[in-house]
């Protein structure tokens, strides 16, 4: 695919742009089509540097040559030591020999050659400290994303990571360091991986793992475009994904084929979401594919999946085209108590609502994302409400796929009425900077009861950013999840808050946005709301309820303590 233009972002935005077929398309701000009560403001503050985070990604080269490098980096917000302050893992590229350019200074080359993926501990202060070589983390890989989840039931979190070429399970020992055990647990797949969560596709207690693939990259195959740079997806065949499922014992079993994860053609994976979007208990699996149609895997309850996007209406964008997409971000944005998805890509992304028993339809363009994202190439996406005023916003990181050529990240603010404002001018310097992103997350890394974001940046430090929007009295609330081991995560569960005769829903999901985990705590906005009825609905389809919680706390529930199962 090729790059499409990026000019400076401007508010009063009415531009034109001309796709591959040469048809114009005129494209009005979102701020001038959507004549809605204005959202409370946001700020977010640029706080990398003060908060001891020191890392530089690299892509292992001085410029993007190859779809490797440009398929970038994700991060992860994870609490590893278990002390309830929320720590930083950031994947890293390194100069790897027949990837790398060779022409490189040896004394660059030698630096490059030993880059690793990092962990920052945090302190609670506002400080991060690097744990990376006494964690046992300082093995050189080519990485792309980074999926946390206490994989064995054990209480403390482990660390998946995909890379090009074989994948890592660190298992977290519980003393502060960890264990590649990939190998051994048998999913160290060995082919470009870069999306991927745990679920339990079986509902026997055990976290699976799903894998989403890439392509075969050929690093001999020199035919493209000269603009571009270097070779685009359609030069490769895709990868096939992986469906992982866990025996107990701390090991998986490759079941792919006989779970019917086979579509043709072989899908190119980039982002992988999961959702029970027919509500029958079971969770399914979206894939976002590059240049081609998506997937919707329909979980059968029986151990098989089968491809229902076409029927569903997610294989394509809105003119049903293959939207070259990157992330996936799962969340129900307009409130109605189903799960949507967002799925960032070169053109103007997609918003796919979920309307129920007719499947979904992409509202981009009547919600005012697509006028926003006009001008950009979407990578990652947070759906989290960052002014408190119980409306999902959205913030998108943006950058170039061709070339290390840097664009604005965009904020968008919900308006509660479906749609979305552009809150980007006003929401602080960063957002008035330049890098070439990839992977975002959203946590509440201060405890301070909003949420924050971290974004990773091709050849360049990532931004982390502190959210100091104005409260004007609006409330939040903090949920964790206890499940019954082995699913200690909870990792499927759906939260449910009432309060003021509206209510709201979160998933507890795996991974998030695009090779990015966020915050596993769950989050919501409650406006001027100080008393809710909160419900968990647990993967096993248990349920607690809780009335009169308090507002402005982070409460833990347990399930063993506090559930029924159905029909109690």
């Amino acid at each position: 695919m090729k790059s499409k233009p990026h000019t400076h972002r401007h508010q009063d935005a009415t531009w034109i742009s001309r796709n591959l077929c040469g048809v114009l398309f005129l494209v009005t701000s979102a701020a001038t089509t959507l004549a809605q009560s204005e959202p409370g403001k946001v700020t977010f503050t640029d706080v990398t540097r003060a908060a001891g985070i020191d890392f530089v990604e690299t892509i292992g080269d001085d410029v993007m040559t190859n779809i490797v490098e440009s398929a970038g980096v994700g991060c992860g917000f994870l609490d590893y030591d278990g002390d309830g302050w929320i720590d930083i893992y950031l994947v890293n590229g390194y100069w790897r020999k027949g990837l790398s350019n060779p022409e490189l200074d040896e004394k660059k080359v030698k630096e490059l050659a030993l880059a690793s993926d990092r962990l920052y501990r945090n302190k609670g202060d506002g400080t991060f400290v690097d744990v990376t070589p006494r964690a046992g983390l300082s093995k050189p890989a080519y990485g792309m994303g980074v999926l946390p989840a206490d994989y064995d039931g054990d209480g403390d979190t482990d660390i998946y990571v995909t890379n090009y070429g074989p994948n890592q399970l660190y298992r977290n020992n519980g003393d502060g360091t960890f264990i590649d055990v990939a190998k051994t647990a048998g999913v160290d797949d060995p082919s470009f991986s870069v999306g991927a969560v745990f679920f339990d596709y079986n509902r026997d207690g055990h976290l699976d793992l799903y894998v989403g693939n890439y392509v075969d990259y050929d690093p001999d195959y020199k035919l493209f475009y000269a603009p571009d740079g270097f070779p685009g997806p359609l030069a490769y065949n895709g990868q096939k994904d992986r469906l992982f499922r866990a025996d107990g014992d701390g090991t998986f079993t490759d079941v792919t084929e006989k779970a019917g994860i086979v579509v043709d053609p072989v899908g190119r994976a980039m982002g992988i979401g999961t959702l029970d979007y027919d509500h029958d208990g079971h969770l399914d699996l979206f894939v976002s594919n590059d240049a081609m149609e998506n997937f919707l895997f329909r979980n059968k309850g029986d151990g098989s999946f089968e491809n229902q996007a076409l029927e569903q209406g997610l294989a394509y964008g809105e003119n049903g085209d293959a939207t070259a997409a990157m992330g996936v971000e799962i969340a129900d944005y307009n409130a109605d108590g189903r799960l949507d998805l967002f799925v960032p890509d070169m053109t103007f992304c997609c918003l796919y609502r979920n309307v129920g028993k007719l499947g979904f339809d992409n509202q981009a363009a009547r919600s005012g994302v697509a006028a926003a994202m006009g001008q950009y190439i979407g990578w990652g996406g947070v759906f989290a409400d960052f002014n408190l005023d119980t409306h999902l916003d959205l913030y998108v990181s943006n950058g170039d796929v061709h070339h290390l050529e840097p664009h604005e990240d965009l904020l968008l603010l919900g308006n509660g009425k479906g749609g979305f404002v552009d809150g980007s001018e006003s929401a602080g310097p960063w957002m008035r900077e330049e890098r070439v992103g990839r992977g975002v997350a959203g946590a509440d890394f201060d405890n301070d009861g909003d949420i924050d974001l971290l974004v990773t940046n091709l050849n360049d430090r990532p931004a982390l950013l502190r959210n100091d929007s104005p409260r004007n009295g609006r409330h939040w609330l903090g949920v964790t999840l206890v499940g019954r081991s082995p699913n200690r995560d909870a990792i499927g569960a759906i939260v449910k808050v009432e309060a003021g005769g509206k209510s709201w829903i979160r998933p507890r999901n795996s991974g998030g946005s695009y090779l990015s985990s966020h915050d596993p705590r769950i989050h919501f906005g409650l406006g001027d709301q100080t008393k809710v009825t909160l419900e968990v609905r647990w993967p096993d389809g248990a349920r607690s309820r809780k009335r009169n919680v308090s507002a402005d706390q982070r409460i833990t529930i347990h399930q063993d303590a506090s559930s029924k199962k159905p029909g109690n």
